[in-house]
């Protein structure tokens, strides 16, 4: 199998909210998470650096302590349940449309919380038989509001939004873009975007972690 050894750092851009999920309420980080990654197999081999990444994983946790993932297709992702090709394709559809903007130093809070945010939701309730119309924060499997139990802005749902029009639709600059899943049976699964543009490998930049508050 394709390995790599993984390592948490810490959040960037993003900010906590309230999500309710399995029948359960808490207070979590939505924004970026910062990883690294050293001593690949395979694929792994070229993950090597302090990258940015999402999470799929509402189960369990980041760890600051090296633990060793499999490099595998985001499909397989997250490990106590596979999300199936339907959803991992809609998430590639997410990251062409952002094209790398969530996943910078200078994003906004509100695009960095709405990226983790859409990611949750389509790995949880999004169904390709209907389509985007399954995707909603305030119904389903996974819901979220601000911490204080209140709507999200409008300009963080406004980004929310706009990632999910993109799913099955053409990119707005985004190209083709290449994603893989890093899975753990005890920590969190998360995705990575390859081949490594620059801005993708910075290690100025975030990604989006679920931390209890």
């Amino acid at each position: 199998a394709d390995t790599i050894d993984v390592r948490y750092l810490g959040t960037g851009r993003g900010s906590s909210v309230r999500i309710t999920h399995a029948g359960g309420a808490q207070n979590v980080f939505a924004g970026q998470l910062r990883h690294t990654l050293t001593n690949g197999t395979g694929l792994g081999a070229t993950l090597h650096g302090t990258w940015v990444t999402f999470c799929t994983d509402l189960n369990q946790r980041v760890s600051s302590t090296t633990r060793t993932f499999d490099v595998v297709s985001v499909a397989q992702l997250p490990n106590w349940g596979a999300m199936g090709v339907a959803r991992a394709n809609a998430i590639r559809d997410m990251y062409a449309f952002a094209n790398g903007s969530q996943l910078l130093s200078t994003a906004s809070n509100n695009l960095a919380a709405a990226f983790q945010l859409a990611v949750w939701e389509v790995v949880t309730d999004f169904n390709p038989s209907v389509g985007v119309a399954s995707l909603s924060l305030a119904s389903g499997g996974f819901r979220a509001t601000k911490t204080d139990g209140s709507a999200f802005s409008s300009t963080l749902m406004n980004h929310v939004n706009s990632l999910f029009g993109s799913i099955g639709a053409a990119p707005a600059g985004g190209g083709n873009v290449n994603i893989l899943g890093l899975r753990s049976g005890t920590t969190q699964d998360q995705i990575v975007p390859i081949p490594a543009p620059g801005a993708f490998a910075l290690t100025s930049l975030g990604c989006i972690c679920l931390a209890g508050r």
